[in-house]
């Protein structure tokens, strides 16, 4: 099968090529859905079919400080550092579960005291979609993140092949993606 007709130059389909790779990879997320609603300008809710899985709530409108809960558990998430590069995520108890930091590529790296290691890459021919890669690169979920015009705030709908068991990571995705949005629009 031929991709580009003869009055098309191969240097344009080589340019063509990596978004078509590109597409491929954000499509194989179709399987499964879940949600993240605005619910004011400081709270996410997690939802998966109407069943509310944890929230995010922030300290503020311009604050990066936040509270996660995942049922009985509350986590606390703040930057830290001159430049808040370094994000951590500790208990209420004061014990560290996890840690974000932005590299010189542009992603978000979150690791976990046990570990475990993730990436935030952004995606997509406008680097308007996330995705979660563990260590061995493999796409775990995809992050689409939908404008509110009216509400002036962003939803997620997060696709995966297999549902996360770490809801935490779903919702430090959530907040590397939004970190990640007011550091490109120069919010911070």
């Amino acid at each position: 099968m031929q991709i580009y007709s003869k009055s098309t130059t191969k240097l344009s389909y080589i340019r063509e090529l990596p978004a078509m790779q590109r597409l491929k990879s954000i499509l194989q997320f179709k399987t499964k859905t879940m949600k993240i609603q605005c619910t004011d300008k400081k709270t996410f809710e997690l939802t998966d079919s109407s069943e509310k899985l944890g929230q995010l709530t922030y300290d503020g409108l311009f604050s990066f400080k936040a509270n996660a809960s995942v049922g009985n558990d509350n986590y606390e998430i703040k930057p830290e550092g001159v430049f808040s590069t370094t994000i951590s995520v500790t208990k209420k108890n004061g014990t560290e579960v996890a840690s974000m930091k932005m590299n010189w590529k542009g992603h978000i790296i979150i690791s976990f005291q046990n570990g475990q290691l993730f990436i935030l890459k952004a995606t997509g021919t406008f680097l308007n979609k996330y995705v979660i890669e563990d260590k061995d690169q493999q796409k775990l979920m995809l992050l689409n993140p939908d404008f509110n015009w009216a509400k002036f705030n962003y939803n997620y709908s997060i696709s995966y092949d297999n549902k996360p068991q770490d809801i935490l990571l779903v919702l430090l995705a959530t907040y590397a993606a939004n970190y990640f949005i007011a550091a490109m629009s120069a919010a911070m």
